[in-house]
């Protein structure tokens, strides 16, 4: 059976993204080292030194014409928005951007004058960041399609990453959740000053970015030994997030749940050390938005709604449903 089944039962859309995931890190075998050097972050993270940093992070994204943007977006926004995304997820390992790989597949109808808009836009957001773009490969693709990949290196002091939290940390995120569909998701900028100041701080637990929204983003921040009870009245919630919930119906707090893209940092403190911490992160970034969420206890990777004791039903983005 080719790769391009149409047989329901052995299509990729039957399975959750987590078990798509399992599965291809199982069959890449020992060539997939475990977490934190492999898979199962949002950077790996190997042990080497660079300029007083010992651990080098690395990380992959993507963006696809139709997925990430439409027809009708600007060639330099979407070039912004690779190099972004993945700097986001440096952030979130605390890591200093160092260098990237870009991959491009094309097809023979792209615009030369949009190529040159989009990479002229990656370039800019490299270069704001600090960021080497040293090399990369383009190749021929089908007629319609555009898709870059974008594989960066950081470095950072410490491990910083997911599923290091411990039970009565209390839970942070950075700035306002929610209907970026109303532009964020192509206009955003990475914590990067952000990230590496937490990773300064040894009280800070554990750090994730917010690319698939909350609702799944903390699950998979906690880890399957942990619970986070949430107070949902206190989600700092967009402007954008209002005006959409005006526009679909759905309340605003849903949107800051399940949209996505938010690209914020969402991290856990020592329950000791949170007070401090708070009152320094915003001395430190006065103009960057902090708000205190609930905290962790033991448990199996649940998202509670502290109001009730209820699991929070709602889902964030999944690439497969």
């Amino acid at each position: 059976m080719g790769a391009l089944t149409t047989l329901p039962d052995r299509s990729v859309a039957r399975l959750p993204e987590e078990e798509l995931i399992r599965r291809v890190v199982q069959a890449l075998g020992v060539a997939a080292p475990p977490f934190p050097e492999g898979p199962g972050g949002d950077c790996a993270h190997l042990d080497t030194t660079r300029g007083g940093r010992k651990y080098r992070a690395s990380t992959i994204d993507s963006v696809l014409l139709g997925r990430h943007f439409d027809a009708a977006c600007a060639g330099h926004r979407a070039g912004a928005k690779l190099v972004n995304r993945n700097l986001s997820d440096l952030a979130a390992a605390g890591a200093t951007p160092s260098d990237g790989l870009l991959s491009l597949l094309l097809a023979p109808d792209v615009d030369v004058a949009w190529l040159e808009d989009f990479a002229h836009g990656a370039g800019q957001a490299a270069n704001r960041a600090g960021l080497r773009l040293v090399g990369g490969d383009i190749c021929r693709a089908p007629a319609g399609t555009f898709a870059a990949t974008l594989a960066l290196q950081g470095f950072a002091h410490r491990i910083l990453t997911r599923r290091t939290a411990s039970s009565g940390d209390a839970v942070f995120v950075t700035g306002q959740l929610g209907g970026s569909l109303y532009g964020r998701h192509l206009d955003f900028t990475p914590r990067l000053a952000e990230g590496e100041w937490l990773c300064g701080q040894g009280e800070v637990t554990a750090c994730t970015d917010l690319s698939d929204g909350l609702a799944k983003d903390l699950p998979g921040l906690l880890g399957p030994k942990l619970d986070a009870r949430i107070d949902l009245g206190a989600l700092p919630l967009s402007d954008a997030a209002r005006a959409l919930a005006k526009a679909d119906g759905k309340p605003a707090t849903e949107h800051a749940l399940t949209d996505g893209e938010d690209y914020e940092l969402l991290f856990t403190v020592a329950a000791d050390r949170a007070d401090l911490l708070e009152r320094s992160f915003r001395q430190a970034f006065p103009l960057t938005p902090l708000t205190r969420l609930g905290a962790t206890e033991a448990g199996s990777g649940r998202f509670l709604d502290l109001a009730t004791g209820e699991p929070v039903k709602a889902k964030g983005f999944g690439h497969f449903g």
